[in-house]
């Protein structure tokens, strides 16, 4: 699913529709105010989903 969703802002930047542009800008400018870019975004979803998964494999019954 995060592949998907990269994917899909991938394409939205590649976009000459003035509404996809804005939707990356604001995204852009919004993750620039916690002082990160998209890429980091993505990688730190990414470790935040392996954990995640960790946890449940260690600890299967919650």
């Amino acid at each position: 699913m995060m592949e998907r969703y990269r994917i899909f802002m991938k394409r939205f930047e590649l976009s000459d529709d003035f509404m996809a542009r804005m939707t990356v800008e604001q995204m852009q400018t919004q993750l620039g105010q916690f002082g990160i870019t998209p890429q980091q975004m993505f990688d730190n979803m990414n470790r935040t989903l392996e954990r995640m998964k960790q946890d449940i494999d260690a600890n299967p019954y919650g």
